[in-house]
């Protein structure tokens, strides 16, 4: 038999081993847990268009929800979702839409989502999936002061002018059986319409509403009809997505960044929909401290 101090240190030595490999085996399982995470952070298992990039869709034209300025995509869902894809570890880039193509586009994995708050409907959910609600929308008329139409109803026997594939057709029949609906590409092109005398009237969220009636002295609004759930689309075969956006959505809810941006777009006066804090008790629902505003987001279409 060995002399102890030699049994010492092979014990000491077998001890080392063991530890040594102990953390080898550490290392790598942090190592790939590490790789995992990075995958996971690039958006590897999200389906996305393209890894690490989150393509969005955005209307050109639907100030202040999202519009372009300066070249460049803007407003409170482009925000909203630039904010959700850095918490995702992406980043979001943006392809301009109109928005009858929106959600086939969607549905065939040309955008993976949209910084638009879609009025969901059963025909759209047969479409895509939608996220948890981004907003509760409500819409209004629109018609000349020279030629009021006081009341939604009255534009009945009326045409009246809206973006083409608008959620809101249906409302507005349905509240005006008889209205003539004119269908067109945009809000500019609606607004153009009404000025021109080729429409009635114009019905859309009441965000753009308020933002036509700064721009045009000439027009006067009906009162406000409530047109429901707004939501981001997503396609039906990437639920880690959706799961995701949904994740971060809520996050930015509870954490207050959604009423900080609520606040920067909208009135001062300007209250969240009372079917969103229903959903989410305990969000923060005042304007932060220095906060600016501008406009309400759009509604929905």
């Amino acid at each position: 038999m060995p002399p102890a101090s030699v049994r010492d240190r092979r014990r000491t030595s077998l001890r080392l081993a063991t530890i040594a490999l102990a953390v080898g085996l550490t290392g790598t399982a942090c190592g790939g847990a590490d790789a995992t995470g990075a995958a996971t952070k690039n958006g590897a298992d999200l389906g996305l268009i393209k890894p690490g990039i989150l393509s969005v869709a955005f209307r050109t034209d639907d100030k202040p929800a999202s519009f372009l300025q300066d070249g460049k995509a803007t407003g409170m869902y482009v925000e909203l979702m630039d904010e959700i894809a850095k918490r995702m570890g992406l980043k979001a880039t943006y392809v301009s839409s109109d928005f009858a193509s929106l959600l086939p586009s969607v549905r065939n994995h040309r955008y993976d989502t949209a910084a638009f708050g879609v009025l969901v409907t059963p025909e759209r959910e047969a479409v895509t999936n939608f996220t948890a609600a981004v907003s509760y929308g409500e819409a209004q008329l629109i018609s000349l002061k020279k030629s009021p139409l006081a009341t939604i109803k009255d534009s009945g026997g009326k045409t009246v002018a809206i973006t083409r594939g608008s959620a809101l057709i249906p409302l507005l029949q349905k509240t005006a059986p008889t209205v003539v609906i004119k269908e067109f590409p945009n809000i500019a092109a609606s607004a153009n319409a009404l000025t021109a005398g080729q429409v009635d009237g114009l019905f859309s969220g009441t965000a753009t509403v308020r933002e036509l009636l700064a721009q045009h002295d000439d027009f006067t609004a009906s009162e406000v009809i409530t047109s429901g759930k707004t939501a981001f689309p997503v396609a039906k075969d990437k639920q880690k997505l959706l799961d995701a956006v949904n994740k971060n959505l809520a996050g930015m809810i509870e954490d207050g960044t959604y009423a900080r941006l609520f606040y920067k777009w909208n009135p001062a006066d300007a209250q969240i929909p009372e079917e969103l804090v229903t959903e989410h008790p305990g969000m923060p629902t005042t304007a932060p401290a220095g906060a600016s505003s501008s406009t309400a987001p759009s509604a929905s279409s």
